[in-house]
């Protein structure tokens, strides 16, 4: 489709200038991977629908901008449950990827499956499952010997009765709760 420019007044194609603006986003994101652009671009030629075939640049671009926004803050979901990797992780994915030679791709769930092995799950709150796994131990345990009558561990900013008698300039705890009684 030929367009006439409004500003000087010279056709030009519709197409070209869509290619041309494609061309652009691919350099920007291009510069944004950095060093990691060969094993990116590499990636996305698995995503071929025959072995030897190319991908268009339309569907290149998309690749680019989904590892972009899929690496964007490190987090991705596989089958209801968040995983979080590191740059290094995703690009070793890639690059066991790359080296198996797998082409037909039609999303990134194979990288994500490899991901999944080398990277932490984590919780609807954001934490691993490490992280998560430590904060129910302890706070299974403070059950535990809250029940048996144990002391229990202060936790971080807990103070002892004493230290509060002080702070306050009580002599006893006792003190604070006594209620003035109505005499008649």
């Amino acid at each position: 489709m030929k367009l006439i420019c409004p500003h000087c007044e010279k056709p030009f194609d519709l197409e070209q200038a869509i290619k041309e603006m494609e061309h652009r986003e691919v350099a920007d994101l291009a510069a944004k991977f950095g060093k990691a652009w060969s094993i990116v671009f590499e990636y996305s030629d698995c995503f071929r629908q025959s072995e030897y075939g190319s991908v268009p640049l339309k569907k290149r671009l998309r690749i680019f901008k989904e590892i972009n926004s899929l690496f964007d803050g490190l987090n991705f979901v596989v089958k209801g449950k968040k995983y979080r990797t590191d740059w290094n992780t995703a690009l070793n994915g890639m690059t066991e990827i790359c080296n198996i030679q797998k082409w037909g791709f039609r999303n990134h769930n194979y990288l994500k499956a490899v991901l999944v092995k080398s990277s932490d799950r984590l919780s609807a709150e954001g934490m691993t499952a490490k992280e998560e796994e430590g904060r129910a131990v302890g706070s299974k345990s403070r059950i535990l010997r809250d029940k048996q009558g144990d002391p229990v561990a202060p936790r971080k900013g807990d103070i002892t009765a004493d230290e509060f008698c002080k702070k306050h300039g009580v002599k006893s705890l006792g003190e604070i709760l006594k209620i003035k009684s109505f005499s008649p």
